[in-house]
């Protein structure tokens, strides 16, 4: 740590990955963007500097030159270098707020992926064999093909489809899916959906930005009359529960005698912790009237947004009219990494191991609330996914409980979001597995049990 030039402190550490004269360059680099050096301050000449760093002058002669080639630096002959007067793309911004985001000892929210699990070596081993490969430069409108291709195979093992690459669309979310649906399906604009609850809050407000008017509804026994049906068949968020099979082959036949069009979002049903995930609804149509909505969000995290829209086949003439002069313009690279994980059997894999993970943290989850506060909660549901549901014995307001749990720097769910005008049957909080290892468990729950039981006195 050297003083320079009396005015601002250098760091260089001799012992990390970066190269010293990339240190150096950076450095200088901030301190010129920050306003500690000058528009035109002579800089320290490069003897004195390597002296006082105890460095060679080639090193700080290639940090100097890289700050010259990038608009930092003005090189004058017989009197050295100089900081620029006019910086390069440097502009005055104000100081940006950034959301606030609460910090919990204990996080059982879904508010953020840590990515402690993510298959690093697998991803990182592909994205080489990609980026050796090369990658065109335009995609088709619907993504890249030999993604798509991977998709088929894969959601025909995992969910039963039966479907064309063609009929595969590569979405950025639901949002993106929402609205090639709408443009393909103007009579939803006329006759309106009937949206099943509980379901995501954006797979419900994207259909008013479309000008698609929507019924809630929650009882497959009484649909609203409406040209098609959004449906989470599997929604272990927010309530654990989900359709059995016999439910979506009765289902399956209530729409084809009806003729009415399937909207089905499956993002949270691939890691179940006991036998195979349910067949999609979409396979007992055999893919007539049904759109079907998947992604990743649940394996490898949402920060992908990398979505995947199965189109019915008798429309896929007219995506290509509407669409097919279009780019797709979703990351290419990630579509073909991913292509790469299911075609090696690492994604697959993976979810596997992500199963095993979540299974048994689950188990020690119900565990620890059964010893520690089973008068309180009751799990409901099934066991799959990343989520535990608990229902609420106490009276108190959900929302009171769980600002209780904050105050004792646990983080909780509330799944009411996923209700419009429909309340819950039940009160529950939601506990993501995603951030929790065994200490966090043990621990949050004790804090969780700890906190309410003292407020409840």
């Amino acid at each position: 740590m050297t003083e320079l030039g009396g005015i601002v402190m250098l760091m260089i550490d001799r012992q990390a990955k970066e190269q010293i004269y990339r240190q150096l360059y950076r450095q200088i680099r901030a301190e010129i963007e920050t306003g500690v050096r000058q528009p035109g301050q002579e800089m320290p000449s490069t003897r004195y500097l390597a002296h006082q760093l105890a460095l060679s002058r080639n090193t700080v002669e290639h940090a100097y030159q890289d700050l010259v080639a990038e608009g930092y630096l003005v090189s004058r002959p017989a009197s050295g270098y100089h900081v620029t007067n006019q910086l390069p793309f440097v502009v005055k911004t104000p100081a940006l707020t950034k959301p606030h985001r609460p910090s919990y000892q204990y996080d059982f929210t879904e508010m953020y992926d840590y990515l402690h699990l993510f298959p690093i070596q697998a991803w990182q081993a592909a994205e080489l064999r990609v980026l050796k490969r090369g990658v065109e430069h335009i995609q088709p409108a619907n993504g890249d093909l030999a993604y798509r291709e991977q998709l088929v195979h894969y959601l025909a093992r995992l969910k039963h489809l039966h479907i064309t690459a063609d009929q595969i669309v590569i979405t950025s979310g639901f949002t993106e899916a929402a609205g090639i649906i709408g443009n393909l399906m103007p009579l939803f604009k006329t006759a309106g959906l009937a949206v099943a609850e509980p379901i995501a809050p954006n797979a419900r407000m994207v259909w008013q930005t479309l000008g698609v008017p929507i019924t809630q509804f929650r009882d497959l026994a009484n649909i609203p009359t409406a040209a098609g049906v959004v449906l989470s068949p599997t929604h272990n968020f927010p309530d654990s529960a989900g359709l059995s099979v016999a439910q979506r082959e009765r289902f399956a036949d209530w729409l084809q005698q009806n003729q009415r069009y399937l909207i089905e979002l499956d993002t949270d049903g691939n890691l179940t912790y006991n036998g195979e995930p349910a067949p999609a609804v979409h396979h007992y149509l055999a893919g007539e009237r049904s759109f079907y909505y998947t992604n990743f969000d649940e394996i490898l995290g949402a920060s992908l947004s990398m979505g995947i829209l199965v189109l019915p086949e008798d429309l896929v003439e007219r995506y290509q009219t509407l669409y097919g002069h279009l780019p797709n313009r979703n990351s290419q690279l990630q579509q073909q990494i991913i292509s790469q994980l299911i075609e090696n059997d690492d994604l697959e894999r993976y979810m596997r191991q992500l199963t095993i993970v979540y299974a048994n943290r689950h188990q020690l989850l119900m565990k620890t609330v059964q010893a520690e506060m089973s008068d309180m909660v009751s799990e409901m549901g099934s066991t799959a996914g990343s989520f535990v549901t608990l229902r609420l014995h106490d009276k108190r307001p959900v929302k009171t409980l769980i600002q209780l749990a904050e105050n004792a720097s646990v983080g909780l769910v509330d799944p009411d979001r996923c209700w419009a005008n429909l309340t819950p049957a039940y009160p529950s909080v939601v506990l993501s597995l995603r951030q929790a290892d065994d200490d966090q468990i043990i621990g949050g729950i004790h804090a969780l049990a700890k906190a309410w039981q003292q407020d409840s006195l």
